[in-house]
């Protein structure tokens, strides 16, 4: 194959990439990023741990028919939520109307036959709060299926709107148990060109696992978030590119605009 082509078929050869997801949501992101050519390392900075289905998590799943509202705020509390919800409703209630923080997580309710609403340019509880169905919903009764704890923004929002709001947490997020040596001996075999973080919880570990300041100064992060650069940058790391979102397509979109093709350097603009 001859340089130019390469150049044109897989445009990030000779990119090191890291990803920070849970391993079963980054697998076809990180298939997609060696396709391109990129050297992809999974490096997750979030464990997902499911919690038994027990308390008022699962009086409020018992009670579903009882809400108007739901939302799943990750692919991972639609999985779960799912999962949990079958297990007890032979169907799910028809008259629910459903909500996903973006489209990763529409389509693990779209493949069961749910209809869904969700936004499509940025994954965020701020922009699911800017949907049209979600403008005059006074007197509604509203279920947020998530993890324990969490932002609580869009709790809030809608209890501003007049609905009133409960939780179902259904798993837990846990630190891995990473050697606090291992970036530090990646980022030597490999520095990579990009890190790819798309939750703060995420930036906040990742800050944890770096050894030294130094190191973490050095990461060139890719967030999906304005929000999630100025965390970065109020943590220390001021060299965080913001992308247009945390979806797959994003991802690829944003680490082909800064990625230079041959060198795998970002850019200069």
């Amino acid at each position: 194959m001859s340089g130019l082509a390469q150049q044109q078929d897989q445009p990030l050869s000779g990119c090191t990439l890291w990803l920070t997801r849970p391993a079963v949501q980054a697998e076809k992101l990180q298939q997609q990023l060696q396709q391109l050519g990129a050297q992809v390392l999974c490096l997750p900075m979030l464990m997902i741990e499911p919690l038994p289905l027990t308390g008022a998590s699962k009086l409020r799943i018992l009670d579903l028919d009882r809400y108007d509202l739901v939302f799943y705020v990750s692919s991972n509390a639609a999985t779960l939520g799912l999962d949990a919800i079958l297990g007890y409703w032979p169907q799910y209630p028809s008259h629910l109307m459903n909500f996903a923080v973006g489209p990763g997580t529409a389509a693990v309710l779209e493949s069961f036959g749910l209809s869904v609403s969700y936004p499509t340019e940025r994954m965020s509880s701020e922009a699911m709060l800017a949907l049209p169905g979600l403008q005059h919903i006074s007197g509604k009764k509203a279920l947020i299926v998530r993890g324990v704890g969490g932002r609580e923004i869009l709790a809030e929002s809608l209890r501003e709107r007049g609905a009133t709001v409960d939780y179902a947490e259904l798993y837990q997020r846990i630190l891995p148990d990473y050697d606090s040596q291992l970036l530090q001996k990646y980022f030597e075999q490999a520095p990579p060109q990009a890190v790819v973080i798309t939750s703060a919880e995420a930036l906040d570990n990742l800050r944890h696992f770096c050894a030294t300041e130094t190191l973490w100064q050095a990461l060139p992060l890719f967030v999906s978030s304005e929000r999630l650069a100025e965390h970065a940058r109020k943590l220390g790391n001021t060299r965080a590119v913001v992308m247009a979102g945390a979806s797959d397509t994003a991802i690829i979109g944003g680490l082909l605009a800064s990625l230079t093709p041959a060198t795998g350097h970002q850019a200069t603009h």
